[in-house]
C-alpha cells in the first residue's frame, strides 16, 4: 500500500505519525497544513517527527498557511505552544524541502506506480488544493481517508468540528471533486479514549520515542482534565489505522454536504444516509474497534 499522509501535528497528528511509520506500507511523502499550529510550526514538527522515527528517507513538505477563504486563529491550549504540548525533539537534519505541498503531492500522485491511499488528518487545505490543480488525480486516488467533521455535534462549535472549521470551504471543494472521502468523524473517534492503563502502558516505554510520546499525552491527559471533555481522544490514530487497515472501520455510504453560509452553523458537516446510492458522495465511519486502535498504537509505540 502507497501511503500519502498530509496533517497539522498536533499531539494525536503526532501519535498518528509515530504508528504510521511502524505500519508496513510505503509511504511515499509527508505534508503539513495550517490547523492545530500554523503551518511553520507543523512543518517543524512533521520535519522531526519524522526524523525521531529513523525515516528522513520520507520527504516533507510546507502547505497551505492558511485557509482557502477565511483568516486564520491560532488557539495554542489543546496541543501547547510548539503543538506537542513540550515535547523535546532534535531537529531533522534531512535537506530542506522548497516544494509547496500542493505542487510536490500533484506531481507525486501522477507518477504513481498504482493508485494511493491518502490520509489527512488536519484540514483539507492543501487536498483541495491539489484536486483544483489536476481534478484528473481523482483516478489515482485508491481512497482519501479523512479526520473531520460529525454526524452528532461538534467540539468547536456546538455544530462543527474543528478540521472543517478551519477551513469548511476546502472540504466542500474535495465533496464537489468527485473523489469518494471516508469520513472519520468525532462520533467514531470519540469512541477512542486513553484510559488509566492505557497510560500506564505508555509510560512505561522508556525510548526516545516512548519518551516523546510520554510527554505529549501527560499533556494532553491535563488539558482533557482541566477542560472536563473526558478521556483523550485519539481521533487521528483512528483515522491513520482506518487508512491502513479497513476492517477496524465500520463505515455507511452516505450524502455529505458542508455548512459554509451560516455563522452560527459554519463548518457542520451534514450526513444524509437516506440518499439513494448514486447520490452518495461519502462513506462515513459510524463505528471504530476501539481496543485495537489503541493496542495497534502502543505496539508501534514500543517497537521503536
Amino acid at each position: 500500500m502507497q501511503i500519502l499522509f498530509d496533517g497539522d501535528p498536533g499531539i494525536d497528528d503526532a501519535l498518528a505519525i509515530l504508528t504510521l511509520l511502524r505500519e508496513p506500507v510505503d509511504v511515499l511523502a509527508m505534508s503539513a497544513v495550517v490547523g492545530n499550529v500554523p503551518v511553520e510550526t507543523g512543518f517543524r514538527n512533521l520535519r522531526d517527527l519524522v526524523a525521531l522515527a529513523g525515516r528522513e528517507d520520507i520527504p516533507v513538505f510546507r502547505g497551505a498557511s492558511r485557509p482557502l477563504v477565511r483568516d486564520y486563529v491560532f488557539d495554542p491550549m489543546v496541543h501547547g505552544v510548539d503543538g506537542l504540548g513540550g515535547a523535546k525533539l532534535q531537529p531533522s537534519r534531512a535537506a530542506l524541502q522548497e516544494e509547496h505541498a500542493a505542487i510536490a503531492l500533484a506531481r507525486l500522485l501522477a507518477a504513481a506506480s498504482e493508485p494511493v491511499t491518502w490520509v489527512a488528518t488536519g484540514p483539507l487545505t492543501n487536498v483541495a488544493m491539489v484536486l483544483g490543480l489536476d481534478p484528473s488525480l481523482v483516478r489515482k486516488v485508491r481512497r482519501l481517508v479523512v479526520m473531520g467533521g460529525s454526524t452528532l455535534r461538534g467540539n468547536v462549535t456546538p455544530a462543527a468540528e474543528f478540521n472543517v472549521y478551519v477551513d469548511a470551504e476546502a472540504w466542500r471543494a474535495v465533496l464537489a471533486s468527485g473523489i469518494r472521502p471516508v469520513m472519520v468523524g468525532l462520533n467514531v473517534t470519540h469512541m477512542v479514549g486513553m484510559r488509566a492503563e492505557d497510560f500506564a502502558a505508555a509510560e512505561q516505554i522508556d525510548t526516545p520515542v516512548g519518551q516523546v510520546a510520554g510527554t505529549m499525552l501527560a499533556y494532553y491527559r491535563r488539558v482533557s482534565t482541566e477542560q472536563d471533555w473526558g478521556a483523550p481522544k485519539l481521533h487521528d490514530v483512528v483515522a491513520l489505522l482506518g487508512a491502513v487497515s479497513p476492517e477496524l472501520l465500520e463505515v455507511r455510504p452516505a450524502f455529505v454536504d458542508v455548512e459554509t453560509g451560516s455563522s452560527l452553523t459554519y463548518g457542520m458537516t451534514v450526513a444524509d444516509d437516506r440518499a439513494a446510492a448514486d447520490r452518495c458522495n461519502c462513506d462515513v465511519a459510524v463505528d471504530v474497534d476501539a481496543d485495537a486502535v489503541k493496542r495497534r498504537m502502543l505496539r508501534a509505540l514500543r517497537s521503536y
